[in-house]
């Protein structure tokens, strides 16, 4: 039987025999664990954990798709460099702020959206049948009925730089717009920022948004309408959880650190379980990345509260 040349190197790689790694492919978009977490608002996000063979595929999927597949600069979310303090940081100078966010951003690109893109922008690269391989062993069927169609879920390795390329002609056309009047402009994965010294200027950019977003080939991508925020210097302007404060600064805010010091003295006292003193580290580790020093300052704290003997 005659497989693809990149069923033939993936294979190869994977250390696999072809017919084997099209069989698992054939068979990828089922092999997932599904379970949930709250959101903020208590709702449930659901996860679609790929099994440990179909994330391998998507790993070595990746490192070969990543030179090829465009990421706009303004995307700060997955890529080397990128991180939500950095998010932040772009809007430190600005007045006022517009924030937006897409609704079922991942499940909302389909595998008919990647196979347009891959079509775009690696159509001279892979063959009709390489693209299909592509996006069956990337995607994830819901529920097995002819009505649901593959798509991009949460906790798949490849769905990062897939959703990141794969609104590559947004970005471009909310970041020209951006640039030329003095806006702001980055993207977190399905949360969008728009900043701005001047006072108006933000007003139309809602409906330009999604007015974008209509007339895009691909993905079917809509506005969370109800997560439309402006936001100015007289109130809280927080970009993707970090807060921007009155002195040019940058705050996790005061119910984090809050938090972070709960668990700390909850530690000294040997409260905390095994898992909850790693979950109080990372914590730690994240304050300080945006406010260095943080944790210095509370062991101290501590110590000098500690009475002498």
């Amino acid at each position: 039987m005659a497989y693809p040349d990149l069923l033939r190197k993936m294979a190869g790689d994977l250390g696999m025999l072809p017919r084997q790694l099209a069989s698992i492919i054939k068979t990828a978009p089922l092999r997932y664990k599904v379970f949930a977490i709250p959101k903020r608002d208590g709702s449930p996000r659901v996860i679609a954990q790929p099994a440990r063979e179909v994330k391998a595929i998507q790993r070595w999927l990746i490192n070969e798709l990543r030179p090829q597949l465009p990421v706009h600069e303004d995307v700060m979310a997955y890529e080397p460099g990128t991180s939500i303090k950095k998010n932040a940081e772009r809007h430190l100078g600005s007045r006022f702020m517009l924030k937006m966010d897409f609704s079922n951003f991942f499940p909302s690109i389909s595998a008919e959206a990647l196979h347009m893109h891959l079509e775009s922008y690696c159509g001279n690269t892979y063959t009709l049948v390489d693209r299909q391989l592509i996006v069956r062993a990337c995607t994830w069927l819901p529920q097995r009925t002819r009505a649901t169609a593959l798509q991009l879920c949460i906790g798949a390795p490849s769905s990062p730089l897939l959703s990141n390329s794969v609104m590559y002609e947004f970005d471009c056309a909310v970041s020209e717009k951006a640039q030329s009047e003095g806006v702001v402009y980055t993207r977190y994965a399905d949360d969008i920022t728009l900043s701005t010294t001047e006072r108006g200027i933000l007003s139309e950019y809602a409906d330009f948004v999604s007015d974008t977003l209509a007339t895009l080939a691909y993905p079917r991508v809509t506005v969370n309408r109800r997560k439309t925020v402006h936001a100015s210097r007289a109130g809280l302007r927080m970009v993707t959880g970090i807060v921007l404060t009155p002195d040019g600064g940058l705050s996790v805010g005061r119910d984090r650190k809050r938090l972070a010091r709960s668990m700390f003295h909850r530690r000294t006292l040997g409260l905390l379980t095994a898992d909850e003193s790693a979950e109080l580290d990372g914590l730690l580790a994240f304050i300080d990345s945006v406010e260095p020093g943080f944790s210095a300052t509370l062991r101290t704290s501590l110590l000098n509260k500690k009475p002498h003997p």
